[in-house]
């Protein structure tokens, strides 16, 4: 390193020392890790780390209109079994909200070898929501009445890989759905739609076939993940007074355009038999599809939607992106009319750690409404 120096009135050349120290100083500040870094750290440092498993817990927020403020605790494990070089994983999670808003979930998939695994999930949840009635006249014409959802399932899914891409399997899920703590106008409104049951319990047995080539399961930036699911509810296997049919389809395109953009395209539908019972009926809205409508205010036995994102990464681990999409209900296919889909669109803010999305902020509209969520991972 060469020293400073300068020149005196007698022209002599003069060495200013170089203070080694101040250097050293400046060397380990700006080496210290940012804020940003320091969050990233504390939210993903594992718990344990040995060669066949790694633990990890983590506490969180998230908020929907439809839940309120919730706190959210998370673990999960990575894990190897003697069979397969691939990795199993468990997750754990629990969501409590001021609203009276509660979710218990656990869910993972097990590798027997590299070809077959298993998925597995069981889930517990309440929430106090807001009741227009079924269907979409009614979402547009009625006000809205409140009433208590309570769910719980268990389901469990043997797949088989063929080829490189493609996987089939079946699997059995048992469903408990209820409603009550009504208030009168919700009562009149389901007894205007002549559904007098208010819970019952099912048991569903599914065929799947999948074909996943998406490079990131959790931020995927290009590839194709295509999934049909039919399933039989038989009577039998229930206290339902008819068997039910249910298909759950969907289609996902991932294309790089730009240098840090991706264009992601999702199609979904979720198709009941007209006998269904409302409380399984999908609905518009939520975390992932529709966002910005209120989750439950369009219901019924038939849903179908799709939606185009642009992502864009700006710095760091920093990233936006904007969306539009669309979305219908109908109670079968000879009623669905084409002029009560609804339009969607927004915007959001990406926190992008370790290759996941770490904070999801997004505020989306529709027709005449608008909502805010914040949660963790992408839509889809």
């Amino acid at each position: 390193m060469t020293k400073p120096q300068h020149k005196t009135k007698s022209n002599k050349t003069i060495y200013d020392p170089i203070n080694y120290a101040a250097v050293q100083r400046a060397l380990e500040r700006a080496s210290q890790p940012t804020l940003i870094q320091r969050v990233a750290n504390a939210m993903h440092s594992p718990i344990i780390v040995r060669d066949n498993l790694q633990l990890d817990a983590h506490a969180g927020i998230a908020y929907t209109r439809e839940t309120n403020l919730a706190l959210t605790l998370a673990s999960s494990a990575i894990y190897h079994t003697p069979n397969t070089t691939l990795s199993s994983s468990a997750q754990a999670t629990a969501m409590a909200s001021i609203s009276g808003f509660y979710r218990v979930r656990a869910n993972g998939e097990h590798f027997i070898s590299d070809r077959s695994r298993i998925r597995y999930s069981a889930d517990i949840a309440s929430l106090p929501i807001r009741f227009w009635g079924l269907g979409y006249q009614a979402a547009i014409n009625n006000y809205y009445s409140e009433y208590t959802n309570f769910s719980t399932n268990a389901s469990a899914q043997y797949l088989h890989r063929i080829g490189h891409r493609m996987l089939i399997g079946a699997g059995v899920d048992l469903r408990y759905g209820k409603g009550h703590q009504f208030e009168q106008l919700a009562r009149e409104y389901l007894q205007q739609s002549t559904q007098n049951i208010l819970s019952a319990y099912t048991t569903g047995i599914s065929l799947t076939a999948l074909y996943d080539s998406r490079n990131d399961s959790h931020t995927a930036n290009s590839g194709i993940y295509l999934s049909l699911t039919p399933e039989v509810r038989p009577k039998t296997l229930g206290n339902y007074h008819t068997t039910l049919w249910h298909i759950t389809a969907q289609a996902d395109f991932y294309q790089p355009l730009w240098r840090g953009a991706t264009a992601a395209i999702d199609l979904y539908a979720d198709l009941w038999s007209s006998a269904t019972p409302w409380f399984y009926w999908p609905a518009l809205g939520g975390q992932s599809r529709m966002r910005g409508y209120y989750y439950g205010r369009y219901t019924d036995s038939k849903m179908i939607t799709a939606q185009i994102e642009l992502r864009q990464h700006i710095y760091g681990p920093l990233g936006v992106v904007v969306w539009g999409g669309a979305g219908n209900i109908f109670s079968s296919f000879r009623t669905l009319d084409w002029s009560h889909t609804l339009p969607n669109a927004g915007a959001g803010l990406r926190l992008n750690l370790n290759n996941r999305t770490a904070l999801r902020i997004d505020y989306g509209f529709g027709r005449r409404t608008g909502g805010l969520i914040i949660n963790v991972n992408e839509a889809f």
